[in-house]
């Protein structure tokens, strides 16, 4: 979606925004076509949020504000010095338009942002906002799939990398079954001459069979969209899916498989003793595994941990400081192993 054109007031996202155009047709009347399109600007990446955490309008709350603060940071690189204004204006939003309470802490001393004005988070503070699954539990995850399409979708987020709006994108014909390959375009780059405009991710050998499945022997055939659909992933009545739909894949599947309330018991708890509900299994949670897992490497052979550089190309970052957040998960492992073997 862009948020590089001058529209101003013409909102394009998948979250259905309660009078939103109306609200920026009064910013840019109140105040400027420029502070409208700003706005505009913050609820589509508001919505580029959503979508990867798998939050709704009626789901949101402090917890998940702060995490998109995060997300403005981690994802768009925004500056310190810019990403209040665009927090704000999504705040500014919810408190007219859904709930005049959020966004504020009931410590008046506190607030949402504090951690911009502190300085970036520690390393124990990061770690908290990257969750990622063990090996064991993505498999629970996978046979927790109701269907052939769902535990597809379920395994490319696993085995590629790709956020969820790549994976409802990906195109048939640009699968490359020989050597495990699916060229896709990356997400939030629109300039086609740009580097990471589109890029190769692939998929492990036990992904073969369901593959086989769905391409060759009626799985996919079998919606009534197939034929005339150029994507891979077929919707029930569409051409399809969309971000949303990878969304409640999920988590659907999550919770068949009994692992969400699993993973929000391990989460921690907040300052009331309530489990930290942001550690949910959604899709960018796969996305977190795959990283975490590559520079780890394969826990059961022993398999070298992938480099950054190869390890961005993959997953279509933009600068290697983004991809060089997971180090932390391979410092933690090493010092592991330092406790185990050492004596001191």
């Amino acid at each position: 979606m862009s948020n590089t054109s001058g529209r101003a007031t013409t909102l394009k996202t998948s979250t259905d925004f309660p009078n939103g155009e109306s609200w920026l047709t009064r910013q840019k009347v109140k105040n400027s076509e420029g502070n409208a399109k700003q706005k505009r600007i913050a609820l589509e990446q508001f919505d580029e949020f959503l979508d990867d955490y798998g939050y709704t309008l009626d789901t949101i709350d402090n917890d998940a504000l702060e995490s998109f603060s995060i997300w403005l940071d981690d994802e768009k690189g925004l500056a310190h010095s810019t990403l209040p204004h665009r927090w704000y204006a999504v705040r500014a939003y919810l408190n007219k338009h859904i709930d005049t309470e959020i966004g504020y802490l009931d410590d008046e001393d506190s607030y949402i942002l504090e951690w911009i004005d502190g300085g970036t988070k520690t390393t124990q503070e990061q770690d908290k906002d990257i969750h990622w699954l063990p090996q064991d539990m993505i498999g629970e995850l996978i046979d927790g799939a109701k269907n052939l399409k769902n535990r597809l979708v379920i395994q490319l987020l696993w085995h590629t990398g790709c956020r969820p709006s790549e994976v409802a994108r990906m195109k048939h014909r640009r699968l490359d079954r020989e050597n495990r390959c699916i060229t896709v375009q990356t997400s939030k780059v629109e300039d086609s001459n740009a580097e990471n405009y589109e890029r190769d991710v692939f998929y492990g050998r036990s992904l073969r069979a369901d593959m086989r499945e769905w391409m060759d022997h009626g799985g996919r055939a079998s919606y009534p969209y197939a034929e005339e659909s150029p994507y891979l992933v077929v919707g029930y009545n569409t051409p399809g899916i969309g971000a949303r739909q990878v969304n409640k894949i999920v988590r659907l599947a999550a919770k068949e498989a009994e692992i969400q309330e699993d993973m929000i018991e391990t989460a921690g708890e907040d300052g009331d003793g309530e489990p930290v509900k942001n550690n949910r299994v959604v899709p960018k949670t796969l996305r977190h595994s795959f990283a975490v897992h590559s520079v780890r490497g394969r826990e059961r052979s022993g398999s070298p941990a992938m480099d950054l550089e190869r390890l961005r190309r993959l997953m279509g970052h933009a600068s290697l400081d983004t991809t060089r957040q997971y180090l932390q998960f391979r410092r933690s492992e090493l010092r592991d192993a330092y406790d185990q073997s050492h004596p001191g």
